[in-house]
């Protein structure tokens, strides 16, 4: 372990940045493996080997003394504190703060004679009692932490015994990766982008404290909260896809031997209220909330505990941490059945608009409308009336102003005839109107004129061919054979040609459109491979020319401003 502090004591030797920003999180994150691994088998380390451990502990010891940084306040939730003993107020988001705790909380078990287990309150006035005495610096191997589970501990040492394990050597860079060595030359902006890459990197572990001691600690020792919060920790970032899976793992899963809902409750809140991001989204915070409180029946004394206590210092929380309680609070409500002690929080109506407590309230109660309706029946009879007036009237919209409607089409003037009146009509209006103003489908004069000429040039086609047949069968049964009677029906053949002629060149240009029409039909059988688009455009043509006319008038820019204009929305009281 002794190697991963070589990098660190080579960054701050070497004056590779005198601000620490572009290598002291990467050193914080060295030394943190260290101390945590000290956590865990540090008492073995100092029974096997004492000497190393010694200067192990002295190394780390000259990192700590030498940190630049040792509090990260722009990491801190609260913009202000109630008083200088305001534990909440003195987080930091476990960011470099969180380092020095840990290092104080091992050196605190290198002095205490005692364990961490739970033990008796000893009366020093009882003569039957046992007597401790002092001793300046006990060694490691005579504390036990009772989070760690040493039955499976001891079963791996048991299964080790007598065999020879080598492990592999442990090579580090000299400087902080991705930073260039010469970082001191960098200007302020290039160390402050380096600054940013490095937080994105190591970020904050988070932490706050937000309930008193004696709910989450008890009578036990710094480490013992370490160890569990670092197991709650661990499974949020290993099971964060299985919900259920995870709440059920945190409610029944830790081998910890005591009560530790308060400790869970204060963990899950110092990961949603961590900065600058979340652990997980407050989505998931509040699933996983309201899947705990569910599973474990003393966790939501401590939520409301923990909401309570950040209630009151609203006035110093910052706003971007105080949307996302307020988030997760309104699903926790909506899962609860709408069941929440709305009376321990009458201060905040009591303020005037504008209010920390007030604003949190109303964003409470307008998500909870949001998740439900304004008209839920559980919402309305769970919430206070009090506090239901805080959302104000439901909000309202009035719709745009009737357009006005287009004026009636002018009618035909008299004496025309009727197709050419019924044309003037669709010109004007896209269709004749009856009369109370309706629109009526016009018949296309066109195409009935049409059909009208065919059937009469059929009509004399087919007379005058059956008078050719009747005179040709006369001729020929009174005058066969002779010249005279042949040139006189040809003579007779040649005029009805010549009076049926027009009909016939109808007929012609009849029959020559319908074999238009028919090999049209057939190309329209089998389309050609067209655009897409175009197709699509043909379409949309097609289904606009067959919409009717509008009958209004659509409404101007001045008419929608001026319309705005006089318009009062009734809206959300949000303050």
């Amino acid at each position: 372990m002794s190697h991963c502090l070589i990098p660190c004591t080579a960054c701050w030797a070497a004056g590779a940045d005198p601000s620490g920003l572009t290598w002291q999180p990467w050193c914080d994150q060295l030394v943190y493996a260290v101390l945590g691994a000290l956590v865990w088998g540090g008492a073995r380390l100092k029974a096997a080997a004492s000497d190393e451990h010694e200067a192990l502990m002295q190394k780390v010891q000259q990192y700590m003394d030498a940190r630049l940084t040792q509090e990260s306040v722009e990491l801190r939730p609260m913009y202000g504190a109630n008083d200088a003993t305001d534990a909440v107020a003195a987080s930091d988001s476990g960011g470099a703060g969180f380092l020095g705790q840990l290092w104080h909380a091992v050196q605190v078990l290198r002095q205490e004679p005692q364990t961490l287990q739970q033990q008796e309150d000893i009366d020093p006035n009882d003569p039957d009692a046992p007597q401790h005495h002092d001793d300046p610096e006990p060694p490691l191997q005579q504390l036990e932490i009772q989070g760690i589970p040493m039955q499976l501990v001891t079963a791996y040492v048991n299964k080790l015994k007598g065999q020879a394990v080598e492990l592999p050597p442990i090579s580090l860079p000299d400087a902080v990766p991705g930073v260039e060595f010469d970082a001191a030359q960098l200007g302020l902006v290039g160390r402050a982008e380096v600054a940013i890459k490095l937080q994105g990197r190591y970020p904050a572990r988070g932490g706050m404290r937000i309930l008193e001691s004696q709910y989450t600690d008890g009578s036990r020792g710094a480490l013992e909260r370490f160890i569990a919060e670092e197991m709650i920790i661990d499974l949020l970032a290993a099971f964060d896809a299985h919900r259920v899976e995870l709440a059920q793992m945190l409610c029944s899963g830790l081998p910890l031997p005591y009560d530790y809902s308060g400790l869970l409750c204060e963990t899950l809140f110092a990961q949603l209220l961590r900065l600058p991001h979340p652990r997980l989204t407050p989505v998931a915070f509040s699933a996983l909330i309201a899947h705990t409180a569910l599973l474990r029946p003393a966790f939501p004394r401590y939520l409301a505990g923990s909401v309570r206590q950040l209630y009151l210092r609203l006035q110093f929380l910052a706003p971007e941490l105080a949307g996302r309680l307020a988030d997760v609070l309104a699903h926790f409500i909506s899962n609860m059945s709408f069941r929440w002690p709305w009376d321990k929080y009458r201060m905040g109506l009591a303020q005037p608009p504008g209010g920390p407590q007030r604003t949190f309230l109303i964003a409470v109660l307008h998500d909870l409308v949001k998740l439900t309706s304004w008209d839920h029946q559980l919402l309305l009879q769970e919430t206070p009336a009090e506090f239901l007036a805080l959302l104000g009237d439901q909000p309202g919209f009035v719709g745009l102003p009737m357009p006005l409607p287009y004026p009636p089409p002018a009618a035909p003037p008299a004496g025309l005839p009727a197709v050419q009146q019924l044309q003037l009509q669709q010109q004007q209006g896209g269709g004749g109107t009856d009369g109370q103003g309706e629109v009526q489908q016009v018949p296309e004069a066109r195409d009935e004129g049409g059909d009208e000429q065919m059937t009469e040039a059929d009509g004399s086609a087919a007379a005058a061919g059956d008078s050719t047949v009747h005179e040709q069968d006369a001729a020929a049964g009174s005058a066969a054979g002779t010249d005279e009677a042949m040139q006189h029906i040809e003579q007779q053949q040649q005029q009805q040609q010549s009076e049926a002629g027009p009909s016939l060149r109808q007929q012609a240009g009849g029959d020559a459109a319908m074999a238009e029409a028919d090999a049209g039909q057939q190309e329209q059988q089998q389309p050609e491979v067209q655009d897409p688009e175009m197709l699509w455009a043909g379409k949309l043509l097609g289904v606009m020319q067959s919409r009717p006319p509008p009958e209004y008038k659509p409404l101007t820019y001045e008419q929608v401003i001026e319309w705005i204009d006089k318009q009062e929305v009734r809206g959300c009281k949000r303050c």
